[in-house]
C-alpha cells in the first residue's frame, strides 16, 4: 500500500501570511493576528518573519555581501519586522531557521505608504507567541 502525504505552504484559515499583513499593515494596525512564515535570525538588530527560506538566503547573502564590502544587488523581499517583545528573541531562539506562526499585534509604525521606514530592528508586529508551522516548502 502506498501512502501519499500533501503538505500545503499555505497558512490555516485563521492564519495571514506574510505579503498579506504587509499589503494590509494600515488596516491591521493594532489588531492582533498570527503570521505563517520562515522565521531567519533573531536577535539584536535583526529579526524577521520572511515568506520562505529562499527570500532569508537572499536576504543574509545580501547583508553578507554589504558587511564585507563586495558588489552587491540590493533584494527587495517581503518580510515583517518581529518587535522584541517581553523576551521574544530567547522565547524565539529554537525557531529561528524554520517556518512558524507567530501570533502578534500588528503596528504600522515602521511603514510609510507601505514600505520599511525604520532601521536597523524594526516592529510590524509586536510578538505575543511563536509555534513551529509543519510544513515543507521552499
Amino acid at each position: 500500500m502506498t501512502v501519499l502525504l500533501f503538505v500545503s505552504c499555505s497558512p490555516r484559515p485563521d492564519e495571514m501570511n506574510v505579503e498579506t499583513v504587509i499589503s494590509r499593515i494600515d488596516a491591521l494596525n493594532g489588531k492582533t493576528v498570527s503570521v505563517a512564515g520562515y522565521l531567519g535570525e533573531c536577535g539584536g538588530y535583526e529579526c524577521a518573519l520572511y515568506r520562505t527560506k529562499r527570500d532569508a538566503d537572499l536576504t543574509n547573502h545580501w547583508m553578507r555581501n554589504s558587511r564585507a564590502g563586495r558588489p552587491f544587488e540590493i533584494v527587495d523581499v517581503p518580510t515583517l519586522g518581529i518587535g522584541t517583545g517581553a523576551n521574544f528573541d530567547a522565547t524565539a531562539a529554537p525557531f529561528t531557521n524554520s517556518y512558524v506562526v507567530i501570533k502578534g499585534i500588528v503596528t504600522n509604525e515602521c511603514r510609510f505608504n507601505g514600505k520599511p521606514a525604520c532601521t536597523d530592528r524594526s516592529t510590524d508586529l509586536k510578538p505575543v507567541s511563536i509555534r513551529s508551522k509543519e510544513t515543507a516548502a521552499n
